[in-house]
């Protein structure tokens, strides 16, 4: 599990929770055979039929499928031929592919560095198919388009954008008397907090033995605590301009960990709750919320038909007055290197990035698309939209970290934390040492 960033968990996806409750519904799902295109093409011309091999959490999910199908719609005489992996193992399952010879022509895969299924090692292995189209790039907000470039090449694209809060129900808090909402500062979550616990529930469920839980929650404070003053922090950490360890924003975000247990916003026993404990504490009506990517809502929603439609609360931050929303782009799509149709998988993937596949996609997942424009967003997100307006967004630092390592070290280490074994100066201390110089 070290090896995997907090979104991870969470989205491509959403595996690490939403598997939990798609068991008791859902039974197993088909895995057909890989390997690039086969199709027998009119002659002079590349094969007209591609592979196209992903994963979705809940296997109820059809989004990416339709999108394939939109697109054979408006491409007639393509063929995409689709191959579901399991979650679970997905990233494993690509990465052995990719280096087998034997990899689909377009496939999941993550952006940036850092974690397994991460495009860098394969374009520098020059296992992706280089996209040097001008449409690619055009079409990349500057914001994020570093992480799906290697040595100034694209390889990848986004498939959307998450952004990341409190998956809050909120109509169970206000039968409790909890308020927390957009406006809501650090010193009133806390307040809510001991609220909630006096009505004999906790106001977030923490899944404290998979580190990326606790690591995604910290990531959210640090964005209005490094992020949002500082959008270059980690350009000035690879320089050796600044740590972990020195940084008052780090140093604040981590103390906000702590006061937030202090305050008893979390389950007791957080320390060793696993995902399950996420849907069963907010299902049960044992917590009122969980830390993670607002997709989650949806499935959520989906998954209760209904009965909780949980928001997506932004996450205030200590000692700071302006709130700033982390979001990532984290899942991609990229182009094997040994397609025998390369212009198709282009063309594909450039679909993705249009308007009506890039909201064929959000509306599935329940997330947005990266080039938001006049996107309507759903009603769970109504507590974040501002922030969106006011372009207080900014994206999840840990895909462009040099190592999984530093993740590992936070998620693990506010665990920790937590349980008094360390302290948020140990904490950063060891992000510094996985980091290296």
């Amino acid at each position: 599990m070290s090896e995997r960033s907090p979104v991870s968990y969470f989205s491509s996806s959403r595996r690490g929770w939403f598997t939990v409750a798609a068991t008791a519904v859902v039974g197993s799902v088909a895995l057909s055979g890989c390997g690039g295109s086969t199709s027998t093409a009119p002659t002079g011309s590349e094969p007209q039929t591609i592979k196209f091999s992903f994963s979705t959490a809940n296997p109820t999910d059809t989004f990416l499928q339709d999108t394939a199908a939109a697109f054979e719609k408006a491409n007639p005489g393509t063929k995409i031929e689709l191959v579901k992996l399991p979650a679970e193992t997905e990233p494993q399952t690509v990465t052995t592919q990719l280096q087998g010879g034997n990899a689909a022509d377009v496939m999941n895969i993550r952006s940036g560095q850092g974690q397994i299924g991460a495009m860098n090692g394969f374009a520098k292995a020059g296992l992706l198919l280089e996209l040097n189209d001008a449409e690619f790039s055009d079409r990349l907000p500057q914001s994020i388009e570093d992480l799906f470039k290697y040595e100034d090449k694209f390889y990848a694209v986004p498939l959307s954008s998450m952004p990341t809060g409190l998956i809050f129900n909120e109509a169970k808090a206000k039968e409790l008397g909890v308020t927390l909402n957009a406006d809501s500062s650090f010193d009133d979550f806390l307040d809510q907090c001991k609220v909630a616990r006096d009505k004999g529930v906790s106001l977030a469920a923490l899944a404290g033995t998979v580190p990326g839980n606790p690591g995604i929650m910290t990531l959210m404070l640090a964005s209005s605590t490094v992020y949002g003053p500082n959008p270059d922090w980690n350009a000035d950490r690879a320089a050796g301009k600044t740590t972990f360890a020195d940084d008052k924003g780090w140093q604040q975000a981590l103390e906000g960990v702590k006061q937030m247990f202090d305050a008893g916003c979390f389950q007791d026993g957080a320390a060793g709750a696993g995902f399950d404990t996420l849907i069963s504490s907010m299902g049960q009506g044992k917590a009122l919320g969980f830390f993670a990517p607002g997709g989650a809502a949806k499935s959520i929603a989906d998954g209760s038909k209904g009965a909780v439609n949980p928001v997506v609360v932004p996450m205030p931050a200590p000692g700071v007055s302006e709130k700033y929303l982390g979001t990532t782009a984290e899942l991609a799509l990229a182009g094997n290197a040994k397609t025998k149709s390369p212009t198709l998988v282009k063309k594909f993937l450039k679909f993705f990035m249009d308007k009506q596949g890039a909201e064929m996609v959000a509306k599935g997942q329940g997330t947005l698309p990266v080039n938001l424009g006049d996107y309507a967003l759903p009603a769970s997100y109504a507590p974040i939209a501002e922030l969106y307006k006011e372009d207080k967004v900014r994206p999840l630092p840990q895909t462009d970290w040099p190592s999984a390592k530093v993740y590992d070290s936070l998620g693990k280490g506010v665990t920790a934390m937590i349980t008094g074994q360390k302290s948020g100066a140990d904490v950063l201390k060891e992000m510094d040492t996985a980091w290296g110089k």
